[in-house]
């Protein structure tokens, strides 16, 4: 069966066909480029960008895959969470594209399609239960999933998303948008000390705006000082990524822990984070598997969305009616 995925959440306008799990095509368009000199993504624009785009990936990824339209079976759209503005564009489409083709039409939480992830071009069979880190721009969660029609809330963060404080960071040490690539490419492990951070945590639960603020106001403080120089932020960024992931990790192992749960699958965009990925690893040696989605995967697209949508539809015979709207929260 040939599915249609739609993702509009935030910045990014994607369109993808897969094959069952396989992934035949995934087509993005940012418009990143266009919210770097605000320091972060604006509504407005993002949403403008979609209307111009969402033709282009549509039509681009019927070509790749190399299929007509009368043989998509299955429309999927992200419908929630994300800037209300640009899920409505990609809703409004797919919606509209399935009730012309008689086709059936599935909203997919996007956030739960970022779980999904592994999963892709797998023929591995999906096994439950599992503990899911969605962490991202705009969402810091953990999950508990004994099945993608079953997913309990575990924990999240109380204010910044750990993404978020990247980006904010970054803009304030002068190193651009998006934070995480460059404060990644940065990051030097014999600097992760220096200087003592700590993110807070109350049982799974965290919070990122206490390292924010202390970032802000050292560089305040050595600035002042004369002590600000190329080696000194490499020692802060150093010293933050760790702090940052380490707190992560913290919380996913003790979800581990009082749940029993040994399996973890990780996905977002933040999820490409090297020090994360290696870090998470290292914790294979204490029998827990992680399960990390592929780096094409990480940010947002829509072939996660197809993925998802397609499992809840061909396992669970899920579909959604046309009253349905797009929501900007997750609940």
């Amino acid at each position: 069966m040939y599915t249609l995925g739609i993702e509009t959440s935030c910045d990014e306008t994607s369109c993808a066909v897969l094959r069952n799990y396989h992934v035949l095509s995934n087509i993005t368009i940012s418009s990143l480029n266009e919210h770097k000199k605000y320091g972060g993504v604006v509504p407005e624009i993002a949403t403008r960008a979609h209307l111009e785009n969402i033709d282009k990936v549509f039509s681009a990824a019927l070509s790749q895959a190399r299929i007509s339209l009368k043989k998509v079976g299955l429309v999927t759209v992200t419908y929630k969470p994300g800037l209300i503005g640009a899920l409505v564009v990609g809703f409004n489409f797919a919606k509209a594209l399935a009730f012309c083709l008689h086709k059936p039409f599935l909203g997919v939480n996007h956030l739960h399609a970022h779980l999904f992830a592994p999963f892709l071009n797998s023929k591995a069979r999906l096994s439950f239960p599992f503990l899911g880190l969605v962490v991202s721009g705009g969402h810091t969660e953990i999950y508990r999933v004994d099945d993608f029609s079953e997913i309990t809330l575990l924990g999240q963060t109380k204010d910044d998303a750990c993404g978020e404080v990247y980006d904010k960071i970054s803009t304030a040490y002068g190193l651009g948008y998006p934070g995480g690539p460059a404060i990644d490419k940065l990051f030097n492990p014999a600097y992760k000390q220096t200087f003592q951070f700590k993110c807070g945590r109350d049982g799974l639960n965290l919070s990122f705006s206490g390292i924010k603020t202390a970032l802000v106001y050292k560089k305040l403080e050595l600035e002042k000082k004369g002590l600000w120089n190329k080696k000194t932020r490499i020692k802060l960024v150093s010293s933050f990524q760790h702090a940052a992931i380490s707190a992560l990790v913290e919380a996913i192992l003790e979800a581990v822990r009082i749940s029993g749960i040994k399996k973890v699958v990780c996905g977002g965009g933040v999820a490409a984070n090297s020090y994360l990925r290696s870090m998470l690893h290292a914790q294979q040696k204490r029998g827990v598997r992680f399960l990390l989605s592929p780096l094409p995967y990480t940010s947002d697209n829509a072939a996660i969305v197809a993925g998802l949508g397609f499992y809840l539809y061909n396992t669970k015979k899920q579909i959604s009616s046309y009253d349905v709207e797009a929501q900007a929260h997750y609940l």
